[in-house]
């Protein structure tokens, strides 16, 4: 070793440390060796996340998306029936491993220990190194460690590469870290950024009344210009490899930056990590390389972000994006084999690595506004279609799988600018309304470069996850619960006008909300400190069911829960019993709220929903089903994702797998 490790992570550097391995390039790496050809069979599939078929059905019938239209013809175009809940990372998992949320333990964004009730992500856990050398303040880990995937089951696509059919899988949801039985694989939904979190943006303001409370998604920094310069920094990972100064917590490691104002003009200079970056108000910047030293000389993490310059005066005021983990040097992994990030970046530059790219939580809490978050759906599109190209102008047989986040995100946070009758209409921006309708448009544009590939020999699948409709009131359950007797406060926090799951005393709760839809009993055997007896359970449940349905919104007399589904109704597979035994499923128009989301409670049981986030699917699951097109008809009067594992799988010629629980839909 020459004693540096510039650019490379952290877990490649203790590899060499420990006379390790990090393996060359796959033999099916573009250009770097022959290819195992399938036996002329091709499958394309265009995931597009959140596609609403009836959006699709109103805007074919005007004639705005004539490929669309193209393809229904040609096969089928109807609704996907999808999971409960109807959200992103249980649907893709069960796309993924033809599994029920019982088999692939995916049951939400959220999920709860158990031995503690507190709220974690659910797609993946990160795992302490096993092993670890000390010298002093600095601690080397040499054996394990690292982000693990919660995801059970084997994709769908290794049945496929073990039999010499390559797979190409590009940003399918839960597949981080990114799996490695594909041919080539780009991670998506749940890929954290560089800080390991699901988005963390900066922004700085010499504005010292902007006031933001109790944030998430980011950070606020105050600061001051002083003869036209601003001094700030930008937060980068923890640094796990060196003990933080006593009394002072986590040791976050930072770059320090300057801005140069322009005396006469609306532009600054930022110079950052020996780059110098131009940016005139409104803009964004490119993709900027940054570096955080973690050891001096021989560590270092390199990542990239995005900044937009909002305005110059009266106040400073700059955005920075959440920090993504850079493609050509991968801080964890992201792509498999590795080298295919840095070879995608060498045609289309450096590309969001952030599973859910837009910054949603910015334009929630009005850091950016509508105009400064559709400029940045604006770049991810094209970045996403230019990957696109990238991929598409390189296949040539077996599995093509390429994912679109837009048509999901955007719906979320510009459903309000579409939609005259929402509460947060009259404060949105309407130069937007036609955002949603455009995405389809550009959708309907990406199949048309897919089309002419379609034969005899090729199957096409256009499919989403869910659907959409409008989210204007939120549903506080555990608000409910607790009004209804069935969750308890600490007699500390009976007076909070809102409370935690800290604040909740489990030797009197009998049930308890933690996640978008989930509704957990606090089960003696199970939960730590349960109350529930599992001979009580049964009846309980009913209860609750019934209580639930029966709930009517005084101000518009609509019941906001459509329906309460049982789990042991829906799943199967070993991770059932420790999932949430009933799943509340919403009317559209209505979704949880977040409080709720981390099992708090809130001071009314009903509300407005206050965010630009207006769009929603996390309902009753048959309010909201996906959208399917395939390029032949399908057997099955209604389908279901969890069908199309299986027929991808038979079009190949292979059998359905045991774990699978859908059936093709060619015979």
């Amino acid at each position: 070793m020459d004693g540096s490790i510039d650019n490379h992570d952290r877990r490649t550097f203790l590899r060499r440390l420990a006379g390790g391995v990090t393996g060359g390039l796959a033999s099916s790496f573009p250009g770097c060796g022959p290819r195992r050809r399938a036996a002329g069979r091709k499958a394309i599939v265009l995931a597009l996340d959140g596609l609403d078929p009836g959006i699709v059905h109103r805007l074919a019938d005007h004639g705005r998306l004539p490929n669309f239209k193209r393809l229904a013809e040609m096969g089928t175009f109807g609704p996907l029936a999808t999971t409960m809940p109807a959200l992103s990372p249980v649907a893709w998992s069960s796309f993924i491993t033809g599994q029920t949320p019982g088999g692939h333990g995916i049951g939400d964004f959220i999920a709860r220990d158990p031995a503690t009730h507190l709220p974690q992500f659910s797609i993946f856990e990160n795992h302490a190194p096993r092993v670890t050398v000390d010298f002093g303040d600095v601690h080397l880990p040499l054996i394990g460690g690292g982000p693990v995937s919660l995801r059970r089951g084997k994709p769908f696509w290794a049945y496929l590469t073990e039999r010499g059919i390559p797979a190409w899988v590009s940003k399918v949801p839960t597949n981080f870290p990114v799996d490695e039985t594909a041919t080539g694989a780009i991670s998506g939904m749940g890929t954290p950024d560089l800080v390991d979190s699901y988005g963390s943006f900066s922004y700085y303001t010499s504005h010292r009344l902007e006031i933001y409370g109790d944030i998430s998604g980011g950070t606020v920094d105050y600061v001051e210009v002083e003869a036209n310069r601003v001094d700030a920094e930008l937060r980068g990972p923890v640094n796990t490899l060196v003990s933080p100064p006593p009394g002072t917590g986590a040791n976050q490691a930072s770059i320090p930056f300057t801005v140069h104002l322009d005396p006469d003009r609306d532009a600054v200079c930022i110079r950052i990590g020996g780059r110098s970056v131009i940016l005139e108000k409104g803009e964004y910047s490119d993709w900027v390389k940054v570096e955080f030293t973690l050891l001096p000389l021989i560590g270092k993490v390199s990542g990239i972000v995005r900044f937009l310059l909002k305005q110059v005066r009266p106040h400073f005021q700059l955005y920075a994006t959440a920090v993504n983990i850079d493609p050509e040097s991968q801080a964890v992994p992201v792509t498999w084999p590795k080298e295919l990030g840095a070879d995608i970046a060498r045609d289309i530059g450096s590309y969001w690595t952030k599973g859910l790219p837009c910054d949603t939580k910015a334009l929630d809490y009005g850091i950016i506004n509508d105009e400064q978050y559709v400029g940045q759906a604006e770049l991810i599109l094209e970045e996403r279609m230019a990957l696109f190209r990238h991929l598409w102008s390189r296949f040539e047989d077996g599995l093509f799988y390429f994912y679109v986040s837009s048509t999901d995100q955007d719906a979320h946070m510009l459903w309000r600018n579409m939609d005259p009758s929402h509460p947060r209409h009259h404060d949105s921006d309407v130069r937007f309304s036609g955002w949603i309708p455009y995405l389809y448009e550009r959708m309907d544009g990406l199949l048309g470069e897919v089309l002419p590939a379609v034969d005899d020999q090729t199957l096409l699948l256009v499919c989403s996850d869910h659907g959409f409709a409008p989210f204007a009131r939120e549903f506080h359950l555990n608000t409910w619960l607790r009004e209804s007797g069935y969750l308890t406060l600490k007699d500390s926090a009976r007076r909070k006008e809102e409370t935690a799951i800290t604040d909740v005393d489990w030797s009197r709760t009998a049930a308890y909300g933690i996640g978008f839809n989930g509704l957990y009993l606090n089960l003696e055997g199970r939960e730590k400190g349960g109350i529930v007896s599992p001979e009580k359970a049964g009846r309980l449940l009913g209860r609750l069911t019934r209580e639930l349905e029966g709930v009517v919104d005084p101000e518009t007399g609509q019941r906001p829960v459509a329906r309460v589904y049982r789990r042991d109704e829906m799943y199967q597979g070993e991770a059932t019993p420790g999932m949430a035994e009933l799943l509340v499923g919403y009317t559209p128009g209505y979704r949880c709220s977040s409080p709720s989301v981390l099992g708090g409670t809130g001071r009314s049981t009903i509300d407005l929903n206050p965010w630009a986030w207006s769009g929603d699917h996390s309902m009753a699951r048959d309010l909201v089903p996906g959208t399917l097109l395939a390029s032949r008809p399908v057997t099955r009067d209604r389908p279901s994702i969890l069908d199309l594992p299986v027929t991808l799988l038979d079009w190949f010629g292979i059998r359905r797998p045991e774990q699978m629980v859908g059936r093709s839909l060619l015979r």
